[in-house]
């Protein structure tokens, strides 16, 4: 499966109207993270946006501008690739709770562990 098939989409921080905690204005981010459509083959079609969308945080985000520190648990995934056909992830992605998906990005495709 490929993941262009799992409206696959990049996150992006901060920007206009976005305060940093000391109420400076956040610098906008884009390519922190990605998230795409849950590849288990589960979740119901009606169910809400989120919660069928596995959400990745880049150890080297499309920015260049290092990883955007915005999980205390600290997991972050490295990227090589700039486009979501060309995308590899590592390490391996497993959901916890909900379906538990385990695979991976490689290369643009899918592959479940």
């Amino acid at each position: 499966m490929k993941l262009v098939d799992l409206d696959p989409r990049w996150v992006g921080a901060g920007g206009e109207g976005v305060s940093n905690a000391d109420g400076t204005p956040a610098t906008p981010r884009h390519g922190v993270g990605l998230s795409f459509r849950c590849p288990c083959g589960t979740h119901a079609p009606d169910r809400a946006f989120e919660t069928d969308r596995v959400i990745i945080l880049l150890e080297n985000p499309l920015d260049g501008l290092g990883r955007f520190d915005a999980t205390l648990e600290g997991h972050y995934w490295t990227r090589v690739g700039d486009t979501f056909e060309t995308l590899t992830l590592t390490p391996s992605i497993q959901r916890v709770g909900g379906c538990g998906w385990h695979g991976f990005v490689t290369a643009g495709e899918i592959v479940h562990a």
